[in-house]
């Protein structure tokens, strides 16, 4: 049997078309989540002032940062393991290099350009965490990739070992504070609240892209096979209902910053819920939509469009507050009819230029360092 079943050309490039544009929805969710919603209240009629606040209010559960970027490592594990899934062995020293300088060169020059910026490396630092776990990841997939025939005990591991950390934490230590992630858990322990995400991406493009290889006899191991199985049959039965999923999607990533909220936002009978419990919970939903979306391609203009935005998301992602520390240092008025979409704007003007400027040329230079054979993809663009 092979050992991989080659899709056509039309289905990988609709998976791309999908994977590019979520990629998109989830950088513009995590810059809404920064950015907050403009104020509605100033923007209708004095008797509609209620009917602002409401919208204010919703916008702001709605628009959950700390689940986009969950998407956003489900999605990078599944486009890593989709790339390097047919080499027989990594070269480390290319792959490395490739891996960050992919990642790391744009970092390196927006904390350049930041620097001398009065708040600049304040609001860097507020994306800077999730770049970091990527890094680890990054580091440790060529030690794990030998092991995927036992990828569902990595998840499952995973989640055991993060859930033991949190117990303990929340038992016996002191959180930085009652939704610090980050501060609380540090790099390596953020890394591993979120690696079953990871690791459930790169399920997703092994059972995907290696499909005969899960029919031969011992291949694999029987949770991992057991977890193939959940995934496909989730898929089947979540292909035709789509657009349920996806409002799914977004209302439990709603419900996560609901639960994490001090504020009115959250009902008094809901119980305060922190993001180290309730986004390791929610990773395994994104990993679902995730599988379920790159199993049902579409070549629909709407992706289209929204892909062409993916490419320059990272872009976007480090960037987008770089406008706020630049607006701070002018006579700005912050609390004005229109300052949100003058933010906005900015912020997307900034990082537009900061993809072709820099992103673009770090990816060029990122697929040259890797050492191309004939029966290996290209880098991916994540």
């Amino acid at each position: 049997m092979a050992n991989s079943m080659k899709l056509p050309a039309s289905v990988n490039a609709g998976k791309s078309l999908k994977i590019d544009a979520i990629r998109f929805l989830a950088a513009f969710w995590v810059l809404m989540y920064h950015f907050k919603p403009p104020l509605f209240r100033q923007l209708l009629p004095h008797q509609l002032s209620f009917l602002g606040g409401a919208l204010w209010s919703g916008a702001t559960a709605l628009f959950a940062g700390p689940a986009a970027v969950i998407v956003f490592f489900v999605i990078s594990g599944y486009c890593i393991h989709a790339a390097y899934h047919k080499d027989v062995a990594l070269k480390p020293i290319n792959y490395y290099a490739s891996r960050f300088v992919r990642i790391g060169l744009p970092l390196i020059v927006l904390l350049c350009v930041v620097q001398p910026l009065p708040a600049g490396q304040n609001y860097l630092e507020s994306v800077l965490w999730s770049l970091y776990c990527e890094m680890v990841y990054y580091a440790v997939y060529p030690f794990l990739r030998p092991r995927f025939s036992h990828i569902g005990e990595m998840i499952v591991g995973c989640v055991l070992m993060a859930g033991v950390m949190v117990a303990c934490v929340r038992l016996l230590g002191h959180p930085a504070c009652h939704g610090c992630v980050i501060e609380t858990y540090h790099v390596p322990g953020t890394a591993l609240l979120y690696a079953a995400g990871w690791i459930a991406g790169c399920l997703i493009a092994e059972s995907q892209r290696n499909a005969a290889q899960f029919q031969i006899r011992g291949a694999y191991s029987p949770l991992t096979l057991a977890m193939k199985r959940g995934l496909d049959v989730s898929t089947r039965a979540l292909a035709n209902h789509l657009v349920a999923l996806r409002v799914v999607v977004v209302a439990a990533g709603a419900f996560v910053m609901i639960l994490l909220s001090e504020s009115s936002l959250k009902p008094a009978m809901l119980p305060l819920i922190t993001p180290d419990i309730s986004l390791p919970v929610f990773q395994f939903l994104a990993a679902i939509w995730i599988a379920t979306e790159t199993a049902t391609p579409s070549q629909s203009r709407v992706w289209s469009v929204l892909a062409v935005f993916g490419a320059w998301s990272y872009s976007l992602y480090l960037c987008h507050k770089t406008a706020l520390a630049l607006l701070e240092m002018t006579a700005f008025d912050e609390a004005s009819r229109y300052a949100w979409f003058v933010e906005v704007a900015l912020a997307f003007a900034i990082s537009y230029a900061f993809y072709r400027l820099v992103e673009k040329p770090s990816h060029v230079i990122s697929q040259r360092l890797r050492k191309y054979s004939p029966d290996v993809p290209g880098a991916p663009a994540a």
